[in-house]
């Protein structure tokens, strides 16, 4: 993975301008289509399978008129007199309002057909608005409408209150939310000191969210979206953002510091910090898309707005982000005398004897390790102790703002009737088998009159096919109390019996049924999902960090963390702790999804701090084999960018909570609390210590898992490798130049083949080529020999591209090897042996002989065509011949096609001549070279040695045999050219032995 990340961010280093322009369309095509085709969100919840949703559902079909949205317009008139006195302004209300769009009818608390609209004290009075549609469902205009046909009879101090009316929902951010961006943007700045590099963390995930949040406006033009949808994606998105950006920048900036190339260290930077970028995503976006195995559609929905925004964050890390990097290039780096600088020079140099706040803190932590742990774990179980009181509820609007129109009406409906009025339980029941409907009706009336916290039970109305009925209740206790969630499991528990004593049974609905059925299943699916997550982040960490301690410590941290936020939540919104100074709007309980959707976003952001510490712990850890060292110095080396990225993620959350939307504001706290607590309390103090306790324990694993876990470059081990084969460069004049103490090398050039203790696989299965070295300029003659068995073949489609280097290194035509091995086979030519059945037309894939080929082909068929017959028969032969023609026809053209719709120069042709004699074969170099320009290098593959090509300079590789078993891996040396004599260079073993050749021949084995 990291291999391919380092591609990307290659690729958007060296094109920022390109990408960047890209992301800007993509930003400016998303708002365009949001203003064209979105929609309005939604505040209404539906939850398929429960009673209540059942219930509506069988309203809709039967009882249209009742299964309408409703809204009431209230009338209070000034102290001392009562509505009496406002009867004629009242009437004309109702006038105004009955023709509106979507209104079915209005009953005015003076109509013939009121049940119980006047207060007791006829201090207050309501009239029912009826729709066809549901309320959600109001433009904002026709919302308008019934607040402007109301507002008409507020004349003589008489006020005008709606309940159920509202503004289309607004999914903008507020001014609080600015406030997380000014303190990220401090951390940032803090942090490494530029004011440049720390905007770039902002900006970029500022994009992001944008790309986001219109993306989802556009959505909501389709599918139902939630309004708190984009709210969550919104705050996550910046979070997470900032954060990915935190850490590929800390990286690039470092590496910047120790003289790496802007370009270069953009792509290593995310291919190492962005694969745990990568890793910490997926972890966010399944936990996320996890949601739905909750079987609720409006937390699916949301899950997936959340995830697709935390997409959108990695993908702006790993591109937009390493282009705006390779756009500023040397920028970015810091004085060599500023703080940043000489905190990273430090903190790298094991030597030093600076002591860092990161230092000290670790050094803290596991000085008693058994202590820290028992002190965090013992402190955040009490911390946790109020979630065993944690209640659930779906909020209504006394939860929204206050003096917003919603919380203003639901407030004096409150206090003209009663605490419960807002809370109508609705029952509908299923008379279609009923045929004596009089005493039903009064069955079911009498069924709910005398119980206990009701209010009043209103007439049974039945529809007008008689097929159905329903009754409302206003209990005595509020929605959300004890009491009146006890109240419906009454009600219920009584159904089966009322159903056997009158022969139809009854169901509960409304929106505090609806808010109880929610809480239930959510309940119910806790604990599966709890167990997906956990299970998750067991099988995740142990594929990582190939140890099992680590993914079970990592879990109990993150179950410690969810805990603690759970109390923490519970004391502050149930319990009224501190609830003036964080702006709740309403104590009480808190919204039903909040457990779950706390524990998948904190599994991803845990994940992401334990991945960046651990990581770098297990670094140390191979590389000396201390474990007590490896935690120390691990810790050290990831601790500061993880307590920006912690404070950064700590203040966009908790901007969040202050007067916040009521939905969002514990979901908010929750994830500011369960952030600070997770990294620094868990992954900060519990984790060294833990680990410093465990010592070499702690990174063991049994063979037998060992075996079958699938490796993950999390660190990029892959990218480490492959850039080693990047630098690894050695060129022609470099000899000259350490002769010559005024030479600068400007005029050195790189070889055209350069190897260096290479091995390569050959063809046969398990079977191995020696370690060869060799350095051959441009337009040289590469002769690669040995006996029987040393496979000079391989080595000659190495050179090509197509044969994989295991170890060392292999450069040619200045391509390292494997990293640019497609770049090098469309510069480089094939020639294979071929085989009987298969004639391999695709390692030159012309579809016909080019200018030039047919002359070649007639001097070889001249030179050596009888000689080849003889050993291979027609067809082969004539294969091999037609071959090279066209290979040396396309080296002197100057480009050939390589591959569908494609042309590149041959700059190096690679010959399998194994089995050719050599007498026959230096024919067939006579004829090849005539045919190739100087500047084409020729690579011949043979079992003899004694070869020329005109004046081309001639290099040897002489291949010694090779063991059955692997050979042991040999270190790999410095890149200094080996020296020029063949002395001791060759195989004694290999057919004429090639130190008696050309003079300027270089033998090396």
């Amino acid at each position: 993975m990291a291999t391919l990340l380092y591609r990307i961010g290659r690729f958007a280093a060296r094109r920022s301008i390109a990408v960047i322009v890209g992301w800007v369309v993509v930003l400016g095509l998303a708002i365009t289509g949001a203003g064209a085709l979105g929609g309005t969100m939604s505040s209404s919840f539906a939850i398929p399978g429960t009673e209540s949703q059942t219930a509506i559902d069988m309203l809709d079909q039967r009882f249209a008129a009742a299964s309408g949205g409703s809204a009431k317009v209230i009338f209070v008139p000034p102290a001392g007199s009562t509505v009496d006195d406002f009867e004629d302004q009242i009437a004309a209300a109702v006038t105004a309002l009955t023709p509106l769009d979507h209104v079915t009818s209005v009953t005015g608390p003076f109509s013939a057909n009121a049940t119980a609209q006047i207060n007791g004290d006829r201090t207050m009075a309501y009239a029912t608005v009826q729709y066809d549609v549901a309320s959600t469902e109001l433009t904002e205009a026709e919302n308008e409408a019934v607040v402007a046909a109301g507002d008409a009879a507020a004349t003589d101090g008489l006020e005008v209150y709606f309940s159920g009316v509202t503004d289309a929902p607004e999914a903008a951010v507020d001014y609080t939310e600015a406030v997380g961006l000014i303190v990220a943007f401090i951390v940032l700045l803090i942090t490494f000191g530029s004011l440049l590099a720390a905007g770039m963390p902002l900006v970029t995930s500022i994009i992001g969210v944008a790309v986001t949040s219109t993306s989802i406006t556009i959505v909501s033009g389709f599918v139902s979206i939630s309004s708190t949808a984009p709210l969550l994606a919104t705050m996550l998105g910046l979070a997470v953002g900032i954060d990915y950006a935190l850490f590929i920048v800390a990286r690039h900036r470092t590496q910047l510091i120790h003289g790496m190339d802007p370009k270069e260290s953009a792509a290593t930077a995310v291919a190492t910090a962005g694969s745990a970028v990568v890793f910490a995503g997926l972890t966010v976006i399944i936990a996320l898309l996890g949601l739905s195995v909750v079987q609720i559609p409006f937390l699916t929905v949301m899950g997936v707005g959340a995830a697709i925004s935390v997409v959108i964050a990695v993908l702006v890390a790993l591109t937009l982000l390493p282009a705006v990097l390779g756009l500023f290039g040397r920028r970015l780096i810091p004085k060599p005398t500023s703080r940043a600088a000489r905190r990273e020079l430090a903190s790298s140099d094991p030597s030093s004897t600076k002591r860092t706040l990161g230092a000290r803190w670790v050094a803290l932590a596991t000085a008693k390790p058994v202590i820290t742990v028992v002190v965090v774990v013992v402190g955040l179980v009490i911390v946790a102790l109020p979630a065993t009181s944690l209640r659930l509820t779906l909020p209504d609007a006394s939860y929204n703002p206050e003096g917003s129109m919603s919380r203003e009406g639901y407030e004096q409906l409150t206090d003209g009737f009663g605490a419960g009025f807002n809370g109508p339980l609705l029952i509908t029941a299923d008379i279609s088998t009923i045929t004596d409907l009089s005493p039903a009706l009064d069955a079911l009336e009498s069924q709910f009159a005398g119980l206990a916290d009701v209010a009043s039970v209103s007439k049974a109305i039945p529809n007008p096919t008689l097929d159905m009925a329903i009754v409302s209740i206003i209990p005595s206790s509020a929605p959300d109390s004890v009491q009146t969630e006890q109240l419906v499991h009454t009600i219920r528990d009584a159904a089966p019996a009322f159903e056997e004593a009158n022969g139809f049974t009854y169901m509960v609905t409304g929106q505090t049924a609806l808010g109880i059925d929610v809480s239930a299943q959510l309940a119910d699916a806790l604990l599966p999902f709890a167990v997906v997550v956990v299970g998750l982040c067991i099988i995740l960490l142990t594929i990582v960090f190939r140890s099992l301690a680590v993914p079970i410590s990592a879990t109990i941290g993150y179950l410690l963390s969810v805990a603690a936020s759970f109390g923490i939540v519970t004391a502050v919104f149930e319990w009224g702790w501190l609830a003036d100074v964080f702006g709740v709007a309403k104590v009480g309980p808190v919204i039903s999804f909040f457990p779950i959707l706390l524990m998948a976003v904190l599994f991803g952001l845990a994940m992401d701090y334990q991945v960046f510490l651990v990581s770098r712990m297990r670094e140390e850890f191979v590389k000396t084999g201390d474990a007590h060292y490896s935690v120390t110095h691990g810790f050290i080396g990831a601790a500061r960018v993880v307590t920006a990225a912690a404070c950064i993620m700590f203040a966009v959350f908790a901007s969040f909570v202050p007067g916040g939307n009521a939905i969002l504001q514990p979901i908010a706290l929750g994830l500011a609390a369960g952030v600070f607590i997770d990294a620094f309390l868990v992954r900060m103090t519990f984790i060294p210590a833990l680990m410093m306790l465990l010592g070499r324990v702690g990174w063991a694993i049994p063979k037998r898992l060992e075996r079958v876990l699938p490796n993950v470059d999390l660190e990029g081990e892959g990218v480490r490798e492959m850039l080693d084969a990047v630098a690894w460069r050695p060129l022609v004049g470099e000899a000259e130049a350490s002769d010559d103490a005024d030479s600068d090398g400007r005029d050195s050039r790189p070889f055209a083949v350069a190897a260096e203790h290479a091995v390569v696989e050959a063809a046969a299965e398990g079977a191995l080529v020696a370690p060869f070295s060799v350095r051959a300029e441009t337009g040289s003659l590469v002769v690669v020999t040995g006996a029987a068995g040393t496979h000079p073949e391989a080595v000659a489609a190495a050179v090509t591209g197509r044969q994989r280097l295991l170890e060392g290194h292999l450069r040619v035509l200045d391509q390292p090897l494997p990293v640019h091995a497609a770049a090098l086979r469309r510069h480089s030519v094939l020639v294979a042996r071929p085989v009987e059945g298969d004639l391999l037309p695709e390692r030159v894939p012309l579809r016909r002989l080019p200018t030039g080929a047919l002359s070649v082909v007639e001097r070889l068929e001249h030179e050596v065509g009888e000689e080849l017959r003889e050993l291979w028969g027609r067809e082969l032969a004539a294969e091999w011949i037609r071959q090279v023609a066209v290979a040396t026809a396309a080296a002197g053209a100057g480009s050939a096609s390589v591959g569908p719709g494609r042309a590149a120069r041959v700059r190096l042709i690679a010959i399998d001549a194994t089995g050719i004699p050599t007498a026959h074969l230096q024919h067939a170099l006579a004829v090849i070279d005539q045919a190739l320009p100087l500047e084409t290098t020729l690579v011949v593959a043979h079992h003899g040695a004694r070869l020329e090509a005109g004046s081309r300079p001639v290099r040897v590789i002489a291949l010694a045999a090779v063991k059955p078993e692997p050979p042991t891996p040999p270190s790999v040396p410095s890149a200094s050219p080996p020296p020029s004599s063949p002395s001791g260079a060759s195989d004694p073993d290999a057919p004429d032995s090639p130190t008696d050749q050309n003079p300027r021949e270089e033998v090396t084995a």
